[in-house]
């Protein structure tokens, strides 16, 4: 009964996630329909994407999901939260977590030279100090007519080990993306993104009402839990409106595929 609630939740607009993550997902669908042979994913975090994925493409050989770090301590402790709070959960933002194949720095990459069909990175760029190793790094492990495939934010919230935000870096508009192809000799694709100022509204909007919830004392934590509900919904309502015809100046995320020649 609980999961049923959950999902009913999580695939409405009183989620205040919903408008991001659906613009979210149609983007990664659009730009990963082709997606085939090995695969290697930076800075994979909570390993969703592996997951998922390995789900929808069956012609997916060998998926190597890394990141910097294992996390397993702060995994535990949002899987244990999550089983804890259910549904307040959501609100939070929290994910159940899995292990990762391997721990290890985008800009050193313990694998030999043309070995991935496709490189991917999903929110990771932007927490990287050194664009120029990710992107010699990345060039270096795939083959000859493989894919970089890099999506990053754009106007989304400071975010990177609460409170201080030290590692959120950088944000990357078309410019960038044109000035590395040149550099590193990949040929740029495509940049494509799928949301403009309604999406980047809601969720800003939301994300803050969400800082607020955890962040006020218990009675406005309490009014705000009882209004977010129709809050959530009236922005991603609004923001689904306005992004029919999408301002790309005003995106939230944008995704680069670059391709070595």
């Amino acid at each position: 009964m609980i999961k049923k609630i959950i999902n009913l939740i999580i695939n409405s607009p009183l989620y205040p996630h919903w408008l991001e993550w659906k613009k979210s997902r149609e983007a990664n669908n659009y730009i990963l329909k082709s997606i085939h042979g090995r695969i290697i994913e930076v800075g994979a975090g909570d390993g969703t994407m592996k997951s998922e994925l390995l789900k929808k493409h069956k012609n997916i050989k060998e998926y190597l999901a890394t990141d910097y770090s294992s996390w397993d301590k702060e995994f535990e402790k949002i899987n244990q939260t999550i089983i804890r709070s259910k549904i307040l959960a959501l609100f939070l933002s929290y994910r159940k977590r899995i292990k990762l194949d391997n721990i290890c720095s985008a800009e050193k990459l313990p694998y030999k030279d043309n070995t991935f069909d496709y490189h991917l990175s999903f929110e990771v760029l932007e927490h990287i100090q050194n664009h120029d190793k990710y992107f010699e790094e990345a060039t270096r492990v795939v083959k000859r007519g493989g894919k970089i495939i890099v999506a990053c934010p754009f106007l989304f919230r400071m975010h990177g080990v609460e409170p201080d935000h030290k590692f959120d870096y950088f944000r990357y508009t078309n410019g960038f993306f044109y000035g590395m192809a040149e550099k590193y000799n990949l040929k740029l694709n495509k940049i494509y993104n799928n949301t403009g100022f309604g999406t980047t509204f809601a969720s800003l909007t939301n994300q803050w009402l969400i800082q607020r919830i955890k962040e006020s004392n218990i009675l406005f934590k309490l009014f705000i839990l009882v209004f977010s509900p129709f809050l959530f919904t009236f922005t991603n309502l609004i923001g689904l409106l306005i992004d029919l015809n999408p301002d790309k100046r005003f995106a939230t995320r944008f995704y680069a595929v670059l391709e070595k020649k």
